[in-house]
């Protein structure tokens, strides 16, 4: 194999959420200390836009649901405007109403269908209708930006909601129709069928990710490994080919033997650091250091590989070269120090 760079992009493996008691990874803590870093967007949303070319402004909401659109086989035009319409479980207690994400519910197709379908019928006269294709990952076409800024949904999961709820001039409509598609899915049969299987409700939708679907993108790398629906509907964008997730890094290095560039987003260790489960984190860890981050050090040292990238979710990109053995006053440190 000849020598190629590899993106290595990690969500939740340093942030953005701190976690306490950071496991020991030496190979990783090495990478860390002996790169050179630079600034990029922390969320990962948001850095797969960069990495593709795309503007990104914090001011700007991100057009999270017309290219994932696009990842779950949608056609998306230049036309409208999407919003992600996620299926979520309300509770509410002391602290306020609680948001737990699709993860937590376990929804099948048939379940997902039929909400839609009382959503559709009952907001019909208000021109929404939903686009289910995915159980998970729910989306509302508009003919025109509606008016609100919303929040992403991994900001909200496990918070309460009252504080994140949707801002802007039509603000008030919005949240008004979270309300009523509570009180439409509560009394629904599906819920009342995952009520006597002592299921989660399926009780709320949360808007996010809105915009019209941009024109085009530019693929970071020559070759492109991810199951995440934005990074396959930037790749359909950039009309690039995204092939399934490797197993390891060795999986990796047999199957991109041709490749100058590469690009694998790993987003196992994602959700640990917004769910505060740690032990899950530290055993995430461990697995990727040595299926990754053991190899990729070994490489380097060997100069088989040209050059590491990696974007751990902490809003720096550490980028390491097989001139990095030379560094020995570059200390490691505990994952905790990023």
């Amino acid at each position: 194999m000849s020598a190629t760079t590899l993106h290595l992009v990690v969500p939740g493996l340093t942030g953005p959420r701190p976690i306490d008691r950071a496991p020991t990874a030496p190979a990783l803590e090495w990478l860390l200390a002996r790169a050179r870093s630079h600034a990029v967007a922390a969320d990962p949303e948001s850095l797969l836009l960069q990495l593709f070319g795309l503007p990104v402004a914090a001011e700007v909401e991100q057009p999270v649901a017309a290219l994932t659109r696009l990842g779950d086989g949608g056609a998306v035009d230049g036309e409208g405007w999407w919003l992600r319409a996620d299926p979520v479980h309300l509770r509410a207690d002391l602290h306020g109403v609680l948001l737990a994400d699709a993860r937590a519910l376990a929804i099948d197709a048939t379940e997902a269908a039929l909400l839609a379908a009382a959503f559709d019928h009952t907001f019909a006269t208000d021109g929404l209708q939903l686009d289910v294709p995915h159980p998970q990952r729910w989306y509302l076409r508009l003919p025109a930006d509606p008016g609100i800024r919303t929040r992403p949904l991994a900001e909200v999961i496990g918070r309460d909601i009252n504080a994140l709820l949707p801002q802007g001039s039509a603000a008030r409509r919005w949240r008004t129709l979270m309300t009523e598609v509570q009180m439409l899915f509560h009394a629904h049969p599906v819920n009342r069928a995952r009520e006597e299987q002592q299921l989660p409700l399926l009780n709320g939708l949360w808007f996010w990710g809105g915009g019209p679907c941009p024109v085009s993108a530019q693929a970071p790398a020559a070759g492109l490994y991810a199951r995440d629906p934005l990074a396959r509907g930037l790749a359909h964008l950039a009309q690039a080919a995204i092939q399934p997730l490797p197993d390891d890094a060795a999986d990796w290095r047999a199957i991109s033997d041709d490749e100058p560039s590469s690009l694998v987003l790993l987003d196992a260790t994602r959700y640990d650091p917004i769910d505060d489960d740690a032990p899950a984190w530290a055993a995430r860890v461990a697995e990727l250091e040595r299926d990754w981050f053991a190899p990729c050090r070994q490489w380097l040292e060997r100069g088989e590989l040209a050059a590491l990238h990696l974007y751990p979710g902490n809003g720096c990109c550490y980028s390491v070269s097989p001139a990095a053995r030379w560094r020995f006053w570059r200390r490691a440190r505990s994952l905790s120090a990023y």
